[in-house]
């Protein structure tokens, strides 16, 4: 996921005088193809954009820059980190905010933050999906309104053991739990407790089929709940089930432990009958606030990296269902404070963590739903001496799989069933880092990783038949007491940690035989059959990304455009005043929403999209699809008309979230049913930021219709959120 740069001294410093439309770097028209190859599929049409009159990198940059400098003064309405914190240096390394100090946990964390202990931290109930929860039975009526309150604080906790500032919702991380039956209407008051700090939550892999206005992205479907307001998602649960999340979809709120699950059930599900459930995030871990790293990322150069722009920024640890142990004598590599900020060597603020440990019973079946929920990482998960059986993927039933381990990316979702038949005994639970798909990449190693060996373990317990499963303790034992035990003695052996799939487009492994793809596209088959839609021209696009300088900043460019939010506003909001005609229209895509956007237009009703992702960087990258479960149609090496394409239209897998390889393209599918304006970007939280973002305007004239005829105290509410302030 590290994006392939070229080093400054090679390129040089694009100045003014550069023409994107003549420099060889910068070479962003769409590529020609002979059609008569694909005789025997739907239409492909080239992207006509390129044909149109374009505009120089001299704009482009001053017009990023002017607006950069306008979202400073006005302060971040829509939630995307451009805040009016102005920033200075103290003692040659410490950022501080202007009119204070750095603090104990850095630039504008409050001192006096509530501490929350790992017990209240981790709500073990919920992830042993052991609440109670009445599921619809065969032939069940009764669609409700599951109602749900999230209260978002900035707090204190150690995930890890390590003390650190953190977003929580209801004092949780994972947090609150949302489950609901299909058809189902969800209902969450969202409050925004922190102090000067806007937010939003995002449905990840809810369609929000008649409710754009409910996605949750800041910037997009709505401006950031500010400071001390409400706001109130509602939407109906359509022809959906099975493992979903939410998080935060403002600056890298997640990254800080905003985040939770949502589980719909469907007594129609086409998944094997299991004993149990359970839930197992895995997810990274900064022991710096998200908003002070981010802040140092979009610098020319970074705290981990003086010497390069755009480097990412690698954890300090991994948490599997929000624990994990910690080195306390391990100085952070990332972001190492300085000494009158770093007081972790108290033992009050390090206390080396906990290994999350769960209970399974013999010969019973378990369905474990896996959930991805990291900023920057993907991991292979295993369990030693087990088979899992894959039957889900991104909400999808597909026919099962078995294999030693699975692959997820940021944002995916997989649920595998367990089967207890191995001797009674403790087994680790793995997930483990493709190593060669990042560390070659990167100008540093993060030593918290290196100590922990790019990984996380849990604990897998076979009780007794005459215990009670569940948690991490058995019955009748408090959590102190369980925890004063430690890590019980293992049995069994590590099969496969490494993801096998995609070797071949990995060229930096070595000997290694290691890959950082999903599994092949027409590996998994899904249950519910589908064949690919048909697609028009005008529905038709077709990208490219990669790194590029910018100035002094490395940025990731989509076609010609790095997206940067709009000032106080959302693009919902600005495009049901566009007009969407042929002159309004460049080649950037920008319309009239400004240089730093691209919106993609879908406006045939009658006929499916399709978007081709052409990757010109070294390393894949996870793009997520709001609005849509899309067909994955084709695949292959280089740029899309380059080479071969392999076709999978009969019943192709449908995804939300989709690996596409380095060099490689994607082609994707999906039906226009659902207008709205819905974000399309890669789910790392870094590359996002750094402007790996568009959107899609599908059938904008509808979109114009329902927002006419939406709740006008809802819409109300939502618009006067921007610009009324808030920093992240």
């Amino acid at each position: 996921m590290f994006g392939r740069r070229s080093s400054r001294s090679a390129m040089g410093s694009m100045g003014p005088g550069i023409d994107s439309e003549n420099h060889p770097m910068l070479d962003w028209s769409a590529k020609a193809w002979d059609t008569d190859d694909y005789i025997d599929i739907p239409l492909i049409a080239e992207d006509k954009g390129s044909r149109r009159k374009s505009v120089s990198l001299r704009v482009f940059i001053a017009s990023l820059v002017c607006l950069f400098i306008a979202a400073l003064t006005l302060g971040a309405g829509c939630g995307f980190g451009l805040g009016v914190v102005r920033y200075r240096i103290v003692d040659g390394e410490t950022l501080v905010a202007d009119g204070g100090n750095g603090g104990k946990y850095g630039v504008g964390v409050p001192e006096d933050l509530e501490f929350v202990p790992i017990g209240r931290l981790v709500n073990r109930t919920e992830l042993e999906l052991d609440t109670g929860f009445s599921a619809l039975g065969k032939g069940d009526e009764g669609v409700k309104i599951r109602k749900y309150v999230f209260n978002v604080s900035l707090s204190l906790a150690a995930p890890d053991g390590f003390r650190k500032p953190m977003v929580l919702v209801n004092g949780q991380s994972p947090g609150p739990l949302i489950e609901a039956n299909v058809g189902d209407t969800i209902r969450v008051q969202v409050n925004n407790l922190m102090a000067n700090i806007s937010t939003s939550i995002h449905w990840h892999g809810i369609n929000q089929q008649g409710s754009p206005w409910m996605d949750g992205v800041a910037g997009i479907t709505q401006c950031g709940i500010p400071p001390e307001r409400s706001f109130t998602y509602e939407f109906k649960v359509k022809d959906q089930r099975g493992t979903f999340w939410w998080h935060a979809h403002s600056s890298v709120q997640y990254s800080d432990g905003a985040y939770g699950a949502i589980v719909i059930h469907d007594p129609d599900e086409m998944v094997p009958k299991t004993d149990s459930e359970k839930l197992i995030f895995v997810s990274d871990v900064y022991h710096t606030y998200g908003s002070v790293i981010l802040n140092s990322y979009l610098n020319s150069t970074s705290k981990w990296a003086p010497n390069e722009s755009g480097v990412e920024p690698l954890s300090d640890n991994i948490l599997m269902n929000g624990q994990n142990t910690y080195n306390c004598s391990i100085t952070s590599t990332t972001f190492p404070l300085s000494s009158h900020q770093n007081t972790n060597t108290n033992t009050n603020d390090c206390t080396g963590g906990n290994l999350y440990k769960t209970k399974i019973h013999p010969s019973r079946t378990t369905r474990l739903r896996l959930i991805n929920a990291s900023s920057f990482f993907s991991y292979w998960f295993s369990i030693d001496n087990h088979t899992l059986s894959i039957v889900e993927l991104d909400g999808v039933e597909i026919e099962p799989i078995p294999a030693r381990g699975v692959y997820l990316n940021l944002g995916q979702r997989v649920s595998v069933v367990l089967t207890a038949d191995q001797e009674v005994g403790s087994y680790y639970i793995r997930a483990s880092m493709p190593r060669t798909c990042f560390l070659p990449y990167s100008t540093y190693t993060s030593a918290g990783l290196e100590d922990g060996g790019y990984g996380v373990k849990g604990v897998l317990v076979y009780a007794e038949e005459d215990g009670e499963g569940g948690g991490e303790g058995g019955e009748g034992e408090s959590e102190s007491e369980s925890e004063s035990k430690g890590v019980p003695k293992t049995i069994g052996v590590a099969g496969n940690t490494t993801n096998p799939y995609g070797v071949e487009n990995n060229e930096l492994r070595g000997d290694v035989w290691e890959g950082c793809d999903d599994m092949p596209f027409d590996m998994p088959v899904p249950m519910r059959r589908q064949p690919a839609v048909n697609v028009s021209e005008t529905n038709t696009h077709y990208i490219e990304y990669a790194f590029r300088q910018a100035q002094e900043v490395n940025r990731i460019f989509i076609n010609k455009t790095s997206y940067s939010p709009l000032p106080n506003n959302a693009t919902l909001w600005k495009a049901i005043e566009q007009n969407f005609t042929a002159d309004k229209a460049n080649s950037y895509n920008s319309w009239d929403f400004g240089l730093n956007q691209q919106v993609l237009h879908i406006p045939d009703s009658e006929q499916g999209a399709q978007i081709v992702i052409n990757s010109k960087d070294g390393m894949e990258h996870p793009w997520h699809l709001h609005g849509h479960t899309f067909q994955i149609v084709g695949w292959g090496h280089g740029l899309f008309g380059s080479g071969t394409t392999t076709w999978s239209l009969d019943n192709p897998m449908r995804r939300d979230t989709v690996t596409v390889p380095p060099s490689n393209h994607v082609v994707i599918r999906f039906a226009t049913d659902n207008p709205g304006v819905w974000a399309l970007h890669c789910h790392v939280a870094w590359h996002v930021e750094g402007g790996m973002f568009l959107t899609l305007a599908e059938r904008p004239d509808d979109l114009v219709r329902m927002v006419d005829e939406m709740d006008p105290e809802t819409r109300r509410q939502s618009q006067s959120f921007c610009g009324a302030g808030g920093d992240d």
